[in-house]
């Protein structure tokens, strides 16, 4: 293991700087942080290239990764592997309560750009994510998605940077487990899934929209969850095959995105 107590050290400065969406793009990486997303990147096979461990947590770090049966991964040659001092690791910490482990991983295979969405692109269950911009509600959604079923996520380009610190950190490392897609042509891409076969409904309160019970929903149905604050545009409602909405009580305006995107998948989850 090789040493660092220089928050100056150019490995440090690299690591502090995927903080940024700019530098994660430029160098084509990302930090996971924490001994169960650290320990899920290494056995997932992920591309791990750097583990840090700060100075002072080292020995209940390696306990920890011993225990979850990772602390072998860390002999790889592939891998390079620091002990940090504190100043050094708080640097590259996201974290208000540092674990004291975190890794570096090479941007993902299997989340790709494309505006031509072909049927091997998009697996058994799918979900469509317009605008959504905030990355814990993204983290949160992605969490759900997987944990019914979802495979393949479909996003808009201005939804939230799927390496953003806090989608990793509310995804709890779900977002490992699923291919996405980012799409600049939102319409197309509706149009394509559709082309597909695939039924595509906008999740949104809308004139002439029907409650998710009134669709005899499959697991093939794509649902298109929209922003936060605005939903989804008109142009992007109208190309899908209709809109469906959870009947929720008088005087509640509306769900969190992320909750209203967890109930539907459970509906589709529990029809399929």
């Amino acid at each position: 293991m090789k040493e660092i107590s220089s928050r100056q050290n150019p490995t440090v400065l690299w690591a502090a700087s995927l903080a940024e969406k700019k530098y994660r793009e430029r160098h084509e990486a990302f930090l996971v942080e924490g001994v169960k997303l650290v320990c899920e990147a290494l056995s997932l096979g992920l591309p791990v290239t750097h583990v840090f461990v700060s100075e002072s947590k080292k020995s209940a770090v390696f306990s920890a990764l011993e225990e979850r049966g990772c602390l072998a991964c860390l002999e790889s040659e592939a891998l390079e592997v620091y002990t940090l001092s504190d100043a050094c690791f708080e640097k590259i910490s996201t974290e208000k309560a540092p674990q004291g482990i975190i890794a570096g991983v090479k941007y993902l295979d299997f989340f790709v750009r494309t505006d031509k969405i072909n049927k091997d692109d998009v697996g058994a269950r799918a979900l469509f994510l317009s605008s959504v911009r905030d990355p814990g509600n993204l983290g949160a959604i992605v969490r759900s998605a997987v944990a019914f079923g979802v495979d393949t996520l479909i996003l808009s380009e201005d939804s939230a940077d799927l390496y953003h610190p806090r989608v990793l950190r509310a995804a709890m490392g779900s977002l490992f487990r699923v291919r996405a897609i980012t799409v600049q042509n939102e319409r197309g891409a509706v149009e394509q899934l559709r082309a597909l076969g695939r039924r595509v409904f906008a999740a949104e309160l809308r004139e002439h929209a029907l409650p998710i019970h009134a669709i005899g929903v499959q697991g093939s149905d794509v649902f298109v969850i929209g922003n936060e604050g605005h939903g989804l545009s008109a142009a992007l409602s109208a190309a899908c095959d209709g809109s469906v909405y959870l009947p929720i009580v008088n005087g509640v305006e509306s769900l969190n995105a992320s909750v209203a995107a967890s109930v539907l998948l459970w509906e589709q989850f529990r029809c399929d």
